[in-house]
């Protein structure tokens, strides 16, 4: 199962800050190497919001020199778990989410 999606793939997404909130995040996870960790997060009932895992700092670190630091927790959160489906379940469904 791929979670690679390809730049053009994010034009489904129709909100520009949107996409690019989850371009920056899988730009980040990328250069972070954090697909593993995205696979297999478990949140034990915090969430990224509260994680205090060292892999969640450095993808939010990546983030921020990619261009993104405008992150509330509630942002924050809901771009990782978008991320997070996306590296469980891969690019076709992640895509098929988003058809009209």
């Amino acid at each position: 199962m791929s979670h690679q999606l390809q730049p053009s793939d994010f034009l489904i997404i129709k909100d520009d800050h949107t996409r690019f909130m989850l371009k920056n995040a899988y730009q980040a996870i990328t250069v972070a190497e954090g697909w593993e960790f995205m696979k297999t997060f478990n949140d034990n009932n915090y969430g990224f919001m509260f994680s205090d895992s060292p892999m969640t700092g450095k993808i939010m670190s990546k983030m921020e020199e990619l261009g993104y630091s405008g992150h509330s927790g509630s942002s924050f959160a809901w771009t990782m778990k978008t991320m997070e489906f996306l590296a469980k379940h891969g690019r076709d469904v992640f895509i098929s989410k988003f058809d009209e």
